[in-house]
């Protein structure tokens, strides 16, 4: 759940929804990346959009290996401190 409005305002809650908006802005930055490098051997090489599409693909596929793994890493601590309670 995240955290919304004052009741929810303590440093746990806030740690844990800047972990998840830091998960989203790796995810759009692997998306990025590859797309600016697909983009860019493109124009070096003077294709029309094929690594451009390329780069966006593996970007997406990378970007979300990456959310995926943290999701579960999130997962299972928020697990071992339910179980610690």
């Amino acid at each position: 759940m995240l955290p919304l409005g004052d009741s929810d305002s303590t440093p746990e809650a806030k740690a844990r929804l800047f972990r998840l908006m830091g998960m989203g802005w790796t995810l759009v930055t692997e998306l990025v990346a590859g797309m600016l490098i697909g983009w860019g051997v493109d124009w070096l090489f003077g294709f029309d959009t094929v690594f451009f599409i390329v780069g966006a693909v593996v970007g997406l596929l990378v970007g979300m290996t990456s959310f995926i793994r943290a999701a579960v890493v999130e997962n299972r601590r928020l697990e071992r401190e339910r179980t610690k309670r």
